[in-house]
């Protein structure tokens, strides 16, 4: 894992997911996105559960990319729409975006995919461009 900061605060991690092992949740509790990642080395199943209808305030959107295949070239910045950080994406990369924003720059052919918290509202409300 990679983060990619701003005067201490933590804008985006980069996460090289071509080799893990076991499973884990790589990012820490306090993010309000979540994800996890693993290799099965045997069968396994979960216990059944349910998920629990829980209040939660999220504050900012934050956005997840996997790289199926191919390139990103991506440019971080901060609140403050500063640039801070530059990064190259390829197969079995993610990229999971906390605050801030980015330019992301896909090559011709890549595959991937995204996740968002929702509902969404909008481009407008969303986000602006600088």
């Amino acid at each position: 894992m990679k983060a990619v900061e701003s005067d201490g605060d933590v804008i985006a991690h980069i996460y090289d997911m071509t080799a893990p092992s076991g499973k884990s949740f790589p990012t820490p509790g306090h993010f309000a996105m979540q994800f996890g990642v693993g290799v099965i080395d045997e069968d396994w199943t979960s216990k059944p559960h349910i998920h629990k209808r829980v209040g939660r305030e999220i504050e900012g959107t934050s956005e997840f990319i996997f790289i199926i295949e191919g390139r990103l070239d991506a440019v971080f910045y901060d609140e403050q729409e500063r640039e801070v950080g530059r990064e190259t994406l390829t197969d079995r990369m993610a990229l999971l975006q906390l605050k801030g924003g980015h330019k992301l720059t896909f090559a011709k052919g890549t595959t991937y995919f995204e996740l968002k918290q929702g509902p969404y509202k909008g481009r407008d409300w969303d986000k602006y461009e600088i």
